[in-house]
């Protein structure tokens, strides 16, 4: 019982084949618990049962051991066609098609076949004529059956191949063309005129191809079990992550977050990824800490996302990786900040109301009360105008504090050095003298931009005139940092007087907060409301002459856009001293 003999050279290729399946069998009984690894398996090792076989049967003449033989490659035939079906579900996302019943329905061809083989009633399944074997209509019912099976995971692959992304297209493909390697050597035999049985050099050739999957895609460690989750449609960014914390795939939003990476993110470990971000690393390893879904807000850079966290199991409730899904919320954030600087601004004003106000109308009511019992009330009464005329300046500076503290929406291009010349014009200054050394514009209010620089300049003037010297006071106007870094860029206002000491540093922008009996603490508090009201950062620090120092940055430059104050011509005061000015 035994076709031809097969020559040297087709037994070589057999035993190739079937060393070939010994190689990937050892390979993927390593990876047996990843995803479809065991299917494979079984494709694999019903391939190698076939050649093995088709091989002793080129060796042993007909009779029992050559029957049994046969028996065993149909056996390898039907289960690892049953097999590479079930992989191919698994692969494509369809492990809801993996039940007993299924399986239990797929096993019996196999098992008949076996059988028919073994007991051939009636020659139906092959006959022997002249040494050579006559297949019956079992063996082509069999067939049939294989290539419909066959059929259908060509189907499934080539339609995975179509939809999927350019992560999985080089495993697809390589399965595909695997699968229709074994396809085409058996019709070659079976359909065609070679005496000798082609399809175990089918099966060589798929050996190799499915080497490559396993190999060079990481078939059996990365499976497209998230594929349906991943989709390219939403606006939020989508990455996967498998149980390695490796990324496996990212819709084009996440690719564009991941534009800063050199090379493809795709195969990295998150770890590696985030490895100059140590803190969002951090955060990530949170996320993935417990096997529930978990959602955070991190802050990247200056924006805010919400990230949602879900674990990935497979058909069979095997955890697989994980689904990230990052929402942008930087302008959720923002409104929220905008509204708790609102909150803060109104516990403010009422602090205002309950002691500010009221303390110059205690003292203006208790000198009504004196100026109706004296005799000369004008002295009396000259205190309560006092008195009033510092709550009118009090509710003015609150009333301005208020105005200013409203987000800038439609800040224009100002050119720093005119709008500084028109705010020391607006201002006394007396014998001081102003510097600047400034030339790129910056996007800003242009008015609240005056206002921060006039109560600035006021602040110096009044603050810090007093030189040891005795010289006149000296104001420095100028850039911050490099324009293309939005977050170091800014300006700085700087003088040389007596400076602020570092312990009361941090509650000079504090509203009602002054070292002056006669001031009102509200001039630096609306300078820092104005910059808030920019998305500025402010910071007060000594300056090189030992006077303050008052920093902003994230201030946005123009770019080449003409400035909203270029026609308007700089009223300069006669005391101005511009070092680039002659």
């Amino acid at each position: 019982m035994s076709a031809a003999p097969g020559s040297p050279i087709v037994q070589a290729i057999y035993a190739i084949a079937a060393l070939n399946s010994v190689a990937l069998a050892g390979v993927l009984w390593r990876h047996r618990d990843r995803p479809g690894a065991r299917p494979l398996l079984g494709t694999v090792l019903g391939s190698g049962l076939w050649t093995v076989c088709g091989l002793a049967l080129m060796r042993i003449d007909p009779g029992p051991l050559a029957l049994a033989f046969l028996a065993l490659l149909f056996l390898g035939v039907g289960g690892g066609t049953m097999a590479l079906l079930v992989f191919t579900l698994e692969y494509t996302g369809r492990e809801e098609l993996i039940r007993p019943p299924i399986l239990a329905a797929l096993s019996i061809e196999p098992v008949l076949v076996v059988f028919t083989v073994i007991a051939n009633p009636g020659n139906l399944f092959y006959a022997l004529s002249d040494g050579t074997v006559v297949w019956g209509p079992a063996f082509w019912i069999h067939t049939a059956y294989s290539y419909a099976v066959l059929a259908v995971v060509t189907a499934l692959i080539v339609e995975f191949l179509v939809r999927s992304r350019s992560l999985y297209r080089g495993q697809s493909a390589a399965l595909l063309a695997g699968a229709l390697a074994a396809w085409l050597g058996n019709a070659a035999y079976v359909f065609g005129s070679i005496e000798v049985d082609t399809t175990p050099i089918g099966f060589a050739a798929a050996g190799i191809l499915y080497a490559v999957a396993i190999l060079r895609y990481q078939l059996v460690d990365v499976l497209p079990i998230a594929r349906d989750r991943v989709l390219d449609t939403v606006t939020d960014a989508v990455f996967v992550v498998d149980d390695e914390d490796r990324l496996i795939d990212a819709n084009p939003v996440g690719q564009r977050l991941l534009a800063c990476v050199d090379g493809s993110p795709i195969g990295t470990s998150v770890d590696s990824l985030l490895a100059d971000r140590p803190a969002l690393r951090e955060e990530v390893r949170a996320l993935t800490a417990t096997r529930d879904p978990t959602e955070r807000e991190l802050a990247v850079g200056d924006d805010y996302y919400l990230v949602r966290t879900t674990p990935i199991e497979d058909g069979r409730d095997r955890h697989a990786g994980w689904l990230f899904v990052a929402r942008e919320i930087t302008d959720r954030k923002r409104r929220e900040a905008r509204l708790e600087r609102q909150n803060e601004r109104l516990a403010e004003f009422a602090n205002i109301v309950s002691h500010d106000l009221r303390n110059p109308l205690t003292v203006a009511g208790g000198h009504l009360q004196l100026a109706r019992e004296a005799d000369d009330p004008d002295s009396h009464l000259d205190e309560v105008e006092r008195s009033h005329e510092r709550m009118e300046t009090i509710i003015e500076d609150v009333l301005a504090l208020a105005r200013e503290g409203r987000d800038v929406t439609d800040a224009e291009p100002v050119d720093l050095a005119t709008l500084a010349d028109r705010a020391w014009a607006s201002v006394d200054t007396g014998d001081a003298t102003l510097a600047i050394d400034s030339s790129a514009p910056i996007l800003a209010d242009l008015d609240r931009l005056q206002r921060l620089l006039e109560n600035l300049f006021r602040n110096s003037l009044e603050h810090g005139a007093e030189r040891a010297d005795g010289a006149g006071l000296e104001v420095a106007v100028g850039t911050l940092g490099d324009a293309r870094d939005r977050a170091g860029a800014g300006f700085y206002v700087a003088d040389d007087g007596v400076g602020i000491p570092s312990s009361q540093r941090g509650q000079v922008f504090k509203g009602g907060y002054t070292t002056d009996e006669d001031g009102t603490g509200f001039g630096l508090a609306i300078v820092a409301e104005i910059a808030t009201a920019h998305d500025w950062t402010s910071a007060v620090a000594e300056s090189d002459a030992g006077g303050a120092r008052f920093e902003f940055r994230g201030v946005e430059p123009a770019g080449d856009a003409t400035p909203a104050d270029a026609e308007i011509e700089s009223t300069q005061s006669p005391l101005r001293s511009d070092p680039s000015q002659p």
